[in-house]
């Protein structure tokens, strides 16, 4: 799979295309992605009732997704990222079955390069 089909499934290749220039890179920048911690951390401190701890761990991985133009995970990041801030865990941890299955598309998608 070329990184522009990688992005087919999961973001924005023009706009992550703009920033880096460069297959190589975006494709380096990607591996790097699944060493992140933050999507792990957001399900550990949801599930210990962490609102801070889920927080930021959401905030960060938004921010990442922001980056690497991961529109569709970006996009639901950013939902559960608004209810922490209101300090709804309840509602955080509806929506993390759509991160979930975001963050694992994206997984999949860069598996496939």
């Amino acid at each position: 799979m070329t990184v522009r089909e990688c992005y087919d499934l999961i973001g924005d290749y023009g706009r992550v295309f703009a920033c880096f220039h460069d297959d190589a890179k975006i494709t380096r920048f990607l591996k790097m992605f699944l060493e992140d911690e933050n999507f792990g951390k957001l399900k550990e401190a949801l599930s210990k009732g962490d609102i801070d701890g889920a927080f930021i761990a959401a905030h960060t991985l938004k921010g990442v997704c922001q980056n690497l133009a991961l529109d569709d995970l970006y996009d639901v990041d950013y939902k559960i990222t608004e209810a922490l801030r209101s300090r709804d865990i309840a509602s955080a941890r509806e929506l993390f079955s759509d991160v979930d299955r975001e963050y694992q598309n994206v997984v999949d998608a860069i598996g496939g390069l």
